[in-house]
């Protein structure tokens, strides 16, 4: 009966708040802190966002922040269900590592280390991560989403990209990223563990 009562719970993430599954509707699913094979660090670093959802969302006014303080404000844009929209510094490919965003930004930094926070319109917060030398970043690496339904703020639901893009690093912008897994084991193990905390 227990078994049973658990994986029912264990496939209903939106009937567990602050535990290791997230229902946020849009996610932070990926991003270049280090790159290398760009013509500047600035130029190869972007960040990818997933619709977590099955309804169309309207990116409008909607922010990313940092911990310095500098925002991207996007404009209008219909983000369709289960689908990825990259942001990044430069739009360029001969630039940029090598692969074409769906927004280019200007005056905000990636770092080895310090956050990024998602913010619906009004301010709102939607998403939001804060990273450390504890999470798997590594030059020329994205970090990624094991899984964009779990919760967001723990390196445990990060890795390293396992597969090549562009000019040579290694990331999936604006695909299902490399490392994705949904096993039913790994989501009793995120539900037993929110749980017991």
């Amino acid at each position: 009966m227990i078994f049973v009562f658990l994986m029912i719970i264990v496939q209903t993430p939106s009937m567990i708040s602050g535990g290791v599954l997230s229902s946020n509707s849009v996610v932070i699913n990926e991003f270049m802190a280090s790159p290398l094979s760009s013509c500047t660090e600035t130029d190869g670093e972007w960040i990818e966002l997933y619709n977590n959802t099955n309804d169309w969302i309207n990116l409008s006014g909607w922010k990313l922040e940092n911990n310095y303080g500098q925002e991207i404000v996007l404009s209008t844009y219909l983000l369709p269900p289960s689908s990825y929209f990259v942001l990044a510094a430069c739009g360029n490919e001969s630039l940029n590592g090598g692969h074409t965003p769906d927004y280019v930004y200007s005056d905000f930094c990636i770092n080895e280390s310090g956050s990024i926070t998602l913010f619906c319109n009004p301010r709102v917060m939607i998403d939001g991560i804060e990273y450390d030398n504890s999470w798997p970043i590594l030059p020329g690496i994205s970090c990624e989403r094991v899984n964009p339904g779990w919760v967001s703020n723990i390196a445990s639901t990060w890795d390293v990209a396992t597969l090549t893009y562009g000019d040579g690093d290694m990331g999936t912008p604006g695909v299902q990223n490399s490392v994705y897994e949904n096993s039913f084991a790994q989501n009793s193990w995120a539900f037993i563990k929110a749980f017991v905390e």
